[in-house]
C-alpha cells in the first residue's frame, strides 16, 4: 500500500504539494432536520447541509526544535539615510538587513533627492522594512530612509512555544450557491487571530512584570530554522505572565503575548501587524501556500486527500475541494521538531478522485 498523501494546489490543480506530515484526516458531516410528523412513534430526521474538513499536522523537517529562535526587540536606533533596495513595482526595502525592523512610533521619513510627501506613501513594513509608494508616484532618484529602527535579542530563555495563527471560518450560504454544490456550504475567511506562549527559565533581567504594567508593545521575531530563512514578526503586547517552580528546582515562567494592530501612524497604514517572510527557505512549499492562504484570506486554493498517496484507485477513495485555513498554528520545543498543525475548512462541494 502506498503511504498517504495529504497535497495542496495554488493553481487549480495543475501543480500539487504534499504537506510534510505524519498524520492527517477527513471528515464530512451533514447536519440533522427534524422532520417528525404526527401520529409517529419514531424520531425522524432528514439530512441538510453538509460541511466537510481536512486536518494534518505539517513538519519543518532538516531543522531540530532547539535551532529555533525567538526574538524580541530591542532599544530603538537612529538610522539616517539607509540606502534601499526595490523589491518590484512600488516597493523598495531597506538594504541593510540588520536595519528591517523598523520604530513605528517614531516618524520616518523617505528621500529621493528631495523629501517623499506623505500622500506618495501606500503603506510601510515596519516589521520588514519595506515601503510602497503609490501608483501614480515614481521616485526620481535612490530611494533611502531616514528614522528609527530596532536590534534584536533572545526573548527571555524559553525551551517550548506555540505560534497561534487561525482564522474564523464565516459561512457565506445561499439558496443559489447551495444548490449548484449539492448541498454544500460556501465558507470565506474571517478575522485572524494570532498568539504566543512561551514557556522557558525564568529571567529576571527580563522583568516581563513591568512590561504587562506598562502594556508595552513589543515585536517578536520567531525563526524556527534559526537561520532567517523563514521568519515571522509580529506587534504583541504580554496579556499573562507568571512562573512557578519546586524546592531546589529552577524556577519556571511562561508568558501570553497577544497581537497588536497598529492604527494609522505619522506616515501611512502598516502593511501588516504579523507576516511571514521566507528567504532561500527549505520550509515545504506546501506549508507556505498554507501560510499564504492563511495570511491573505484566501478561499481559492485546494486540497487533495489520498488515504493511499495516488488517486488511480479503484473503487476512488480520495477527495478534492478548496478550502478556507482555519488553523495552521506552530509549536516547538528543545527535544521536538517545529509542527505546524492544519485545519482546512472546506467550502463547497469537493470532488472523489
Amino acid at each position: 500500500m502506498a503511504a498517504k498523501a495529504i497535497q495542496i494546489s495554488s493553481d487549480g490543480g495543475t501543480l500539487w504539494y504534499s504537506l510534510p506530515g505524519s498524520q492527517g484526516a477527513f471528515d464530512v458531516e451533514g447536519e440533522s432536520i427534524d422532520d417528525t410528523i404526527l401520529g409517529a412513534i419514531y424520531k425522524s430526521s432528514e439530512i441538510g447541509l453538509e460541511s466537510w474538513k481536512v486536518s494534518s499536522d505539517a513538519i519543518f523537517k532538516g531543522f531540530a526544535g532547539y535551532k529555533a529562535e525567538l526574538k524580541r526587540v530591542g532599544t530603538p536606533t537612529t538610522m539616517t539615510s539607509e540606502a534601499m533596495t526595490l523589491v518590484s513595482g512600488k516597493t523598495y526595502k531597506i538594504t541593510n538587513a540588520a536595519k528591517e525592523i523598523w520604530d513605528r512610533s517614531q516618524a520616518l521619513t523617505f528621500n529621493d533627492g528631495g523629501l517623499i510627501a506623505v500622500p506618495n506613501i501606500l503603506n510601510i513594513d515596519y516589521l520588514f522594512g519595506q515601503v510602497t509608494f503609490i501608483a501614480s508616484y515614481t521616485p526620481a532618484g535612490a530611494v533611502t530612509v531616514t528614522g528609527k529602527y530596532f536590534p534584536t535579542a533572545a526573548a527571555g530563555c524559553a525551551n517550548s512555544y506555540t505560534l497561534t495563527m487561525s482564522a474564523d471560518a464565516i459561512d457565506e450560504s445561499c439558496f443559489n450557491t447551495v444548490q449548484v454544490n449539492n448541498g454544500t456550504r460556501i465558507y470565506r475567511s474571517g478575522l485572524k487571530t494570532v498568539a504566543l506562549e512561551l514557556t522557558g527559565i525564568f529571567n529576571a533581567t527580563e522583568n516581563f512584570k513591568s512590561i504587562l504594567i506598562a502594556r508595552s508593545e513589543i515585536i517578536i521575531e520567531i525563526d524556527p530554522a534559526g537561520d532567517g530563512s523563514s521568519v515571522a514578526r509580529g506587534f504583541f503586547k504580554l496579556s499573562t505572565t507568571g512562573q512557578s517552580g519546586a524546592v531546589g528546582a529552577l524556577e519556571e515562567e511562561k508568558t501570553s503575548w497577544m497581537l497588536q494592530v497598529p492604527d494609522v501612524t505619522n506616515n501611512a497604514p502598516a502593511k501588516y501587524p504579523f507576516s511571514w517572510r521566507h528567504t532561500a527557505t527549505t520550509m515545504s512549499l506546501a506549508i507556505q501556500k498554507l501560510l499564504t492562504s492563511w495570511l491573505d484570506g484566501l478561499n481559492t486554493y485546494e486540497v487533495r486527500y489520498l488515504p493511499q498517496g495516488a488517486i488511480t484507485q479503484t473503487p476512488l477513495d480520495g477527495i478534492e475541494g478548496a478550502f478556507v485555513v482555519t488553523d495552521v498554528s506552530l509549536s516547538g520545543g528543545l527535544s521536538n521538531m517545529n509542527t505546524f498543525q492544519a485545519s482546512l475548512q472546506g467550502t463547497g462541494q469537493y470532488v472523489e478522485v
